[in-house]
C-alpha cells in the first residue's frame, strides 16, 4: 500500500467545510426569503388563460421553493454529519497512542 492509498482526514479542514456549507444554506434561504415575493405571478387579465397561467406559474414557484428548502436542509444535515465525523476522528486520535 502506498501513501496515496491512505485516507487522511484533517478535522480542522472538515470543520471549515461544514461551516461553509452552513453559510451556503443560509445564503440560499435568505435569497429565497428576499426574492420569493418577486417570483409570485399575478394574472395579467381576468380571462381564463391569464388566470390559469398565473396559477400554474405560482404552483411551479411553490414547488421550487419546497425543493430549495429541502436542499438547504440537506446541506445543513451534511454539514452536521461532517462535523460529527471529524469529532469522532479527533476523539479516536486522542485515544490512540503509538
Amino acid at each position: 500500500m502506498t501513501d496515496d492509498d491512505v485516507l487522511q482526514m484533517q478535522p480542522a479542514e472538515i470543520a471549515d467545510v461544514s461551516t461553509q456549507l452552513d453559510a451556503l444554506a443560509g445564503r440560499v434561504e435568505q435569497l429565497m426569503a428576499v426574492e420569493g415575493p418577486n417570483l409570485s405571478v399575478r394574472a395579467g387579465a381576468r380571462d381564463e388563460v391569464s388566470q390559469r397561467i398565473a396559477v400554474t406559474l405560482n404552483a411551479v414557484h411553490d414547488q421550487f421553493g419546497t425543493s430549495v428548502e429541502r436542499g438547504a436542509t440537506d446541506m445543513r444535515d451534511t454539514a452536521a454529519t461532517l462535523r460529527s465525523q471529524a469529532d469522532d476522528v479527533t476523539h479516536l486520535d486522542e485515544g490512540f497512542a503509538v
